[in-house]
């Protein structure tokens, strides 16, 4: 008799899928937002406490137009080079790595974030993450990238199971 133990199946180093993704990147939007509505009423605190001339005024104002494109492209950008993962990726536990499986770059990381906008067109270059072998959005073919899991590994396996007479007690149902 065969007493070696089963492998262990494992989502680590696997291709991330649509919804993990989708749901990262709205967790990052969302922290985006949250730290831009603490920025920008800073500036406009800091704009009202000066008597600032009219071209100050509009400067500021362009300035706090710009603000949030630059701020979020440099949160995805920095986070993607410094760590391979913004915080909504490593709350959902998926790293962007390039193809080859090394560290995503600079050009990579450009690339990638620019891309994003291509891959906003009709939702199409995000829907392609269904359809590909390999889970890739349009962005993330653009900068060669891809999206893995990066989970310790866990083992699938050893799921807890539901116990059925709680569960048929919880719905009324026995």
């Amino acid at each position: 008799m065969n007493h070696e133990p089963a492998p262990r199946r494992t989502l680590y180093g696997q291709y991330a899928g649509f919804t993990t993704r989708m749901v990262a990147f709205v967790l990052d939007r969302l922290i985006v937002i949250g730290l831009l509505a603490v920025l920008v009423p800073a500036w406009r605190f800091v704009e009202d406490s000066f008597s600032l001339d009219l071209f100050t005024e509009v400067v500021g104002l362009s300035l706090v137009g710009a603000v949030p494109l630059v701020f979020e492209s440099l949160y995805n950008i920095g986070f993607w080079l410094v760590a391979g993962q913004t915080p909504g990726k490593r709350i959902m536990g998926v790293r962007v790595i390039r193809a080859d499986g090394r560290r995503v770059g600079l050009r990579n990381a450009i690339v990638r974030y620019w891309a994003y906008w291509i891959s906003t067109f009709l939702f199409l270059g995000f829907l392609w993450i269904l359809v590909d072998g390999r889970r890739r959005g349009w962005h993330d073919k653009l900068a060669g990238t891809v999206v893995i899991y990066s989970w310790p590994e866990v083992d699938l396996s050893a799921r807890p199971r539901v116990d059925r007479a709680w569960l048929q007690r919880l719905t009324g149902r026995e």
